[in-house]
């Protein structure tokens, strides 16, 4: 078992996030989607392959929870955000072993990055409201 790195999980995520994003706009199948993957940085690819098939066995679950728990409609957020709080979802449910903190954190960082100006605002408000009825 590899020693656990931060810096590779996080990079895990924003690859999750790709896929999720990709598979969101074209519907393309996740595999299709991963072997056209290039991420030359390294990454905790165990940790990458994991979220990805506990999310593609789960996904209408995880809507679900999403819809149902909060006040929005996941077709109106932009395919980015959509793909933050499913990313988030996933892990909060499924990943017992990380701190929830942990991923809210690295939800709004991965906000910041990739998503508009104010986007980790909301994604920061949706994930306190979803903690507490998950």
């Amino acid at each position: 078992m590899n020693e656990f790195n931060p810096k590779e999980r996080t990079l895990a995520r924003e690859n999750i996030l790709k896929i999720l994003y990709q598979h969101d706009l074209n519907e393309y199948s996740f595999s299709a989607i991963k072997n056209d993957f290039i991420e030359k940085r390294q990454y905790d690819k165990e940790y990458f392959d994991n979220l990805i098939e506990l999310y593609e066995s789960n996904s209408n679950k995880i809507d679900t929870l999403i819809e149902k728990n909060s006040d929005i409609i996941l077709q109106s957020l932009s395919p980015i955000d959509r793909s933050i709080l499913r990313l988030a979802i996933c892990e909060l449910v499924f990943r017992k072993d990380v701190p929830k903190n942990v991923i809210i954190n690295e939800s709004i960082n991965i906000a910041k990055k990739y998503s508009s100006k104010d986007a980790y605002k909301f994604i920061n408000t949706m994930l306190d409201k979803l903690i507490t009825k998950l």
